[in-house]
């Protein structure tokens, strides 16, 4: 890779209520959206939460946490420590992957611009405090 250089990073759009439209939620309203990355302190991400799903004036009955690459295992901490101090939350859990186009240029002439597909794996865990479906795939209670 020494005769490229990185050029163009294709970032293809995630749609975050995509993997729950078969749970049984309705996610178009009172969902709150954490995005958890490797730099985000936890405590932060859980006062966001926790303000959200216990303030009755914003009345959040979802919140959906969404981590990848590095960031899945903070994300993971985020949503067991939030399950402990809100009791009776039902959970389902949506892995997979979010593909980035890289386009690397050539620095010496003849050469063709290559194309590289990474695949970045991904979390979305659904937190509700209402009930879920239960025979969804990656349900717990």
């Amino acid at each position: 890779m020494e005769n490229y250089q990185k050029g163009e990073t294709v970032d293809k759009d995630i749609d975050h209520n995509l993997p729950f439209s078969k749970c049984g939620a309705d996610l178009t309203s009172n969902v709150l959206l954490i995005t958890v990355r490797g730099g985000s302190k936890i405590q932060t991400l859980l006062d966001v939460a926790l303000q959200g799903m216990n303030d009755p004036s914003r009345n959040h009955r979802h919140v959906v946490f969404f981590g990848e690459g590095p960031a899945i295992g903070k994300t993971i901490s985020c949503v067991e420590i939030l399950k402990r101090r809100i009791k009776h939350l039902h959970q389902i859990n949506k892995v997979s992957f979010h593909e980035i186009d890289e386009i690397w240029n050539p620095k010496l002439e003849g050469l063709k611009p290559l194309k590289v597909a990474r695949k970045v794996p991904m979390i979305h865990v659904l937190l509700s405090k209402d009930p879920l479906n239960q025979s969804e795939p990656g349900y717990q209670q």
